[in-house]
């Protein structure tokens, strides 16, 4: 199983294991169809008490749109609180995880957080998410429940802290219209959130860069050329760094389209990205700089059902431009082989 490394078109292999279309291209799991109601554009206004019985007046706006050829659905959202300078933006991937089976989604925001969290989809078809959080070093459980029915989708947060009983943090209430919403990252950082030593060395390389090279989609198979694009930038005042990348793969029908959103993790104390891809893929991974200046990252999961797991290696140049990065992998019993191997040339 190839995975992610510098480029991000690596992925490929896995849609091999899908159900494809005639010109082979993968089709999108069709438990995706159950998401289908978020679709649209929404505006909404409501309630946040914080601990303390501290309450405040919210608006937000959003979209849901498909994306990655139908396999996941990307939203954007923006919210502004009553006396609060500023909004809270985040940009996220719902979607269909094959190998596991459940719905998931992915998404950052422009206070530096990139996380993966389960959904469960509710017999009445309410999206419900349960997750452990922390913030600025306190831990606390979180309950986000929504659910649309007809035009209008009501959404609650509810929180559980260390000590006491949960509290109902967020209560809103939203419409479906308005225009279309697109958070582009160009916005400051939210509350004033600091840029990580390990992102700015990051948001080092950020640029449109040539990719050529080669990789294996599974132990024995035949090596394969890859090329394309991958462009990375620095969004959210630097907390958050998105890759993307459109390329191909010799033999393979149609385009490939991925895209990587990297975060510093306070509680893993590394910098942590998810991905998402055209093929339905998605992943997460944890990377480290390494004493000799390279970014090593770690992602294991399944693949076909079997256990996985990859390393990449990322080389830089003194102006911290990508200069090259290759993975290796192994599969089940499978010997450990080098999966794939590319260069990096910065156009812009």
């Amino acid at each position: 199983m190839v995975r992610i490394a510098a480029a991000l078109f690596v992925c490929m292999p896995v849609f091999l294991v899908h159900v494809c279309a005639q010109d082979g291209t993968p089709v999108p799991a069709p438990e995706l169809k159950k998401l289908e109601p978020l679709v649209g554009n929404w505006s909404g206004s409501g309630k946040m008490t914080e601990p303390g019985n501290v309450t405040s007046e919210w608006t937000a706006r959003g979209s849901y749109r498909w994306c990655m050829d139908g396999h996941f659905l990307r939203e954007d959202f923006t919210i502004e609180f009553k006396g609060v300078e500023g909004a809270f933006t985040f940009i996220g991937y719902l979607g269909w995880d094959r190998e596991n089976k459940r719905y998931v989604n992915l998404n950052a925001n422009n206070g530096g957080q990139v996380q993966m969290h389960e959904m469960k989809l509710l017999p009445d078809g309410s999206v419900l998410q349960l997750m452990l959080q922390n913030q600025q070093g306190m831990p606390y459980a979180e309950r986000s429940l929504f659910k649309v029915t007809g035009d209008t989708m009501t959404h609650t947060i509810d929180m559980l802290m260390p000590e006491g009983p949960s509290l109902t943090l967020i209560d809103g209430r939203f419409t479906r219209g308005g225009d279309p919403v697109v958070v582009d990252g160009s916005g400051p950082p939210w509350m004033a959130a600091k840029q990580h030593e390990s992102m700015a060395k990051l948001c080092r390389s950020a640029g449109v860069y040539e990719v050529k090279g080669e990789m294996v989609m599974a132990p024995g198979a035949p090596t394969m050329k890859i090329g394309g694009t991958d462009t990375f930038r620095s969004v959210f005042g630097g907390t958050v760094f998105v890759g993307t990348t459109d390329g191909a793969a010799e033999g393979m029908p149609g385009k490939y389209v991925g895209e990587i959103l990297y975060g510093h993790d306070p509680v893993r104390n590394c910098i942590v990205g998810v991905y998402a891809d055209n093929f339905g893929q998605l992943m997460t991974m944890e990377s480290r700089w390494s004493d000799d200046g390279r970014l090593v990252g770690i992602s294991s999961g399944l693949f076909q059902g079997q256990p996985m797991v990859q390393r990449s290696v990322i080389a830089f140049d003194a102006a911290g431009a990508t200069t090259s990065a290759s993975s290796h992998t192994i599969t089940g019993t499978a010997a450990p082989l080098e999966s794939f191997r590319a260069t990096y040339t910065k156009k812009k």
